[in-house]
């Protein structure tokens, strides 16, 4: 039985929220700001008229900036030298048109920096049954047609990383760099993504932490190149310098705004997106102090996204002595503590609780994509920040699955989708001894028994980029195999060519739903050689070379 987690769905919901300063104020946060929440009708310009008659002069109180309109919240800007932060705080909270009010925190980065570089090379995968997941699905595309996208808050990322650039996200509908909002999305030039501290698409520094959350989630597979993502084919949204509380806020809103716009559109502005990875929190906090940010995952899952959490870094029960995100009471979020790699057994040093902890993944030892400053490395990488990308990575596989029944309502129903995709990723752990009765499922994440759940459901097959998967044996003696997934269940041409470049087979193949598109064919009566198989039609062609014996 899996333990879910409710909550407040940030905007629509409210409760009255009482919470001791004294935690909250011993936390690193931003000097003179605080972050507030008011209710739909209030008038901003009241409020801040009614808390600055309570505050000296000097404290110069002023609205610095909206950071999530629809929901209504700001970032108050004061003078702390002149005034009485905790007074200032509780008349926040006491005041009838304010829903929460809350200091803006400083979250930390949760890695454990390796000191191996090259040990056990993506060896978790395996653990998760990756091989054979990808067997039926490699990322892309929802039922032919959704790209899927998957947010990801960090400081920044290398860009340039060769095995990054494929799969970074774009605003196709923004023209860069012009200073107007070509979509009407509400930011201006958002083509790379969302930087809330810049109000820009900045990209942010290129840092080893947020390259390697990208990798794990997602660099581009089956290129010859470096290492490969949970997904080979999926696109990645860059949510730059996320920092303080303000900017994480603010970089939810955007993923959030680009999903409602995808959304309400049909797809025709916006961006599919799915899931957000954050690998950052506070240890030892209570979601009192942080009612804003618990907030926003209930008001990012009534869109349809999910998020994934990394839990504290420490042998640690977070029911008891708290933890942020962990605690957040969402069931639109997943917390995951890490496990080993080769063993799946708990991690010593990685919380856990019944209560808010939902299953553990690879973390100490990943081996995946890096960066040095702006040059592109490989090498381990550790902690519930690569325990964490391994889940956010799976949920935007299963939404690569072509099963109109598991994930078809993606887009008119969003949340109840998004539920579901929550509920089958979470049933189908892989029972861990060590993670019994101190996590919701008692398990770690098993890739493949999620997508054979989805198989049983609705014997789902791969759907994405025209793409030849494997060919085996190679080289041929007599028969050969050759899987690959397509976009359509249109007919397809097959073609044989030798060095030569002239043709010696041709038949049509017509891929079928359900199906595990693989074609077969004797080809003992072939002189032995090199030859290349193609298969497309119009002018989507994709071509492997093979060995004849």
């Amino acid at each position: 039985m899996i333990s879910l987690k409710k909550g407040l769905l940030l905007g629509t919901l409210f409760v009255e929220i009482v919470a001791s300063t004294s935690f909250a104020q011993s936390l690193e946060r931003r000097s003179g700001e605080m972050l507030v929440q008011l209710r739909p009708e209030a008038s901003p310009a009241s409020v801040l008229h009614y808390l600055a008659m309570r505050q000296p002069p000097e404290a110069a109180l002023s609205w610095k900036k909206v950071i999530a309109p629809r929901w209504h919240i700001y970032l108050l800007s004061f003078d702390e030298t002149a005034t009485h932060t905790a007074a200032l705080l509780q008349a926040a909270r006491q005041h009838p048109d304010i829903v929460a009010a809350q200091w803006n925190h400083r979250v930390e980065e949760r890695a454990t920096y390796p000191n191996d570089p090259d040990w056990s090379r993506q060896k978790g995968f395996e653990l998760i049954g990756m091989p054979e997941a990808w067997d039926v699905a490699t990322g892309g595309l929802r039922l032919g047609k959704d790209t899927i996208v998957v947010a990801v808050l960090e400081k920044g990322a290398l860009r340039t990383h060769p095995d990054l650039i494929p799969n970074y996200w774009f605003n196709w509908k923004e023209i860069p760099n012009n200073g107007r909002d070509d979509d009407d999305n509400g930011y201006v030039d958002d083509f790379r993504g969302w930087n809330p501290r810049r109000n820009s698409d900045n990209p942010g520094s290129p840092a080893f932490h947020g390259t390697a959350v990208n990798a794990i989630i997602g660099a581009k597979g089956n290129n010859n190149l470096g290492v490969t993502g949970i997904n080979w084919n999926v696109r990645l949204m860059n949510l730059a310098e996320i920092t303080y509380e303000d900017e994480i806020v603010a970089g939810y809103y955007y993923a959030a705004t680009m999903r409602r716009l995808y959304n309400e559109t049909n797809g025709a502005k916006g961006a599919f997106v799915v899931a957000t990875n954050a690998s950052f929190g506070i240890d030892n906090a209570w979601p009192r102090d942080f009612p804003l940010w618990c907030a926003v995952y209930d008001s990012l899952g009534k869109v349809g996204i999910l998020s994934v959490g990394a839990t504290a870094n420490a042998n640690v029960n977070v029911d008891l002595v708290g933890d942020m995100p962990s605690t957040c009471p969402s069931e639109y979020l997943i917390v995951v503590n890490n496990v080993d790699q080769i063993t799946g057994r708990k991690i010593t040093e990685t919380g856990y609780g019944k209560t808010h902890v939902d299953l553990g993944a690879p973390g100490d030892g990943t081996y995946t994509a890096r960066s040095e400053g702006e040059s592109p490395t490989y090498g381990t990488f550790n902690g519930t920040s690569a325990a964490a990308p391994h889940v956010t990575g799976t949920i935007a596989l299963l939404y690569n699955l072509s099963c109109p029944t598991f994930i078809g309502d993606a887009l008119t129903q969003p949340a109840a989708c998004a539920r579901r995709v929550r509920d089958l990723l979470l049933q189908s752990v892989a029972p861990e001894p060590s993670l019994a009765n101190i996590t919701t499922t008692g398990g770690r994440l098993h890739v493949a028994n999620a997508i054979r759940s989805v198989q049983q459901l609705c014997d789902g097959t791969p759907t994405g980029p025209l793409e030849i998967l494997w060919l085996r044996p190679n080289p041929v003696t007599d028969e050969v195999q050759v899987r690959f997934q397509t976009p359509t269940y249109q007919p397809y041409r097959l073609r044989i060519f030798n060095m030569l470049g002239q043709l010696i087979y041709e038949s049509d193949f017509t891929p079928e739903p359900f199906n595990a598109n693989i074609w077969k064919h004797n080809l003992a009566h072939l002189p032995q050689g090199v030859y290349c198989l193609s298969i497309g039609r119009n002018d989507a062609w994709r071509s492997v070379k093979f060995v004849k014996k």
